[in-house]
């Protein structure tokens, strides 16, 4: 399985320069942006970095790629974790310097006891990251990276129609009475909540996609 983590990292350091340009984009935010917008600095690197997780699905399928990986002595099973793991660490590792350049833009702009203030919505930025990828991944292998993103932006435009509408009707004084009850809840306690969600999708996903690459065709 290292031998695949290795493969992914190094068609990282393919997109280096890409993704140094989007770091150096959220960099000029610290000297720039202002406190309410700040939140774009860990929610954009944390959500780019995993596009990247998704992307590296075309370039195993390139030539004809996925025929020879499930064909290496690692196996299927060891693929799918791999880029479960690849994908975890990945974007961890993007939200992680997201963080830590929102933190340095406090302390240099603003104040240590601002930034703990906001500090308990930065894991939702990982969580959300994590469960989207989590969905995405069983869609990439059941239909391929091309047709799988379709399908995935199709879904997500579905749900965004679906806000829209809920918004429009009855339906959304039920949501705000959802979200209400959500921000009402001590930081500690959304965080295990939202915590056990990812969890939840995360493991279901990894079932579903080892059941999909055993199955599967190449």
């Amino acid at each position: 399985m290292s031998g695949l983590l290795i493969k992914d990292w190094k068609l990282l350091k393919r997109q280096g320069r890409y993704y140094g340009m989007v770091l150096i984009l959220v960099c000029a935010m610290i000297f720039v942006g202002s406190k309410s917008y700040s939140s774009f600095i860990t929610s954009y690197l944390t959500f780019m970095i995993s596009m990247f997780a998704i992307s590296s699905f075309s370039y195993d399928e390139l030539d004809n790629g996925m025929a020879f990986l499930m064909a290496l002595p690692s196996g299927r099973k060891h693929y799918v974790q791999a880029k479960y793991l690849f994908s975890f660490l990945l974007i961890t590792g993007g939200w992680l310097a997201g963080v830590v350049i929102r933190l340095v833009l406090f302390l240099m702009r603003f104040s240590l006891e601002e930034y703990l203030e906001i500090l308990p919505e930065e894991p939702v930025y990982l969580m959300v990251c994590l469960t989207y990828v989590g969905c995405t991944i069983p869609v990439l292998l059941k239909y391929g990276a091309e047709k799988g993103r379709n399908i995935v932006f199709m879904a997500l435009a579905v749900i965004a129609i679906g806000v829209f509408l809920t918004a429009k009707t009855g339906l959304y004084f039920v949501w705000g009475m959802f979200f209400r009850w959500l921000s009402q809840m001590p930081p500690a306690m959304l965080f295990i909540l939202s915590g056990g969600i990812c969890a939840l999708v995360l493991a279901a996903s990894y079932r579903i996609s080892v059941r999909i690459i055993r199955k599967k065709e190449f």
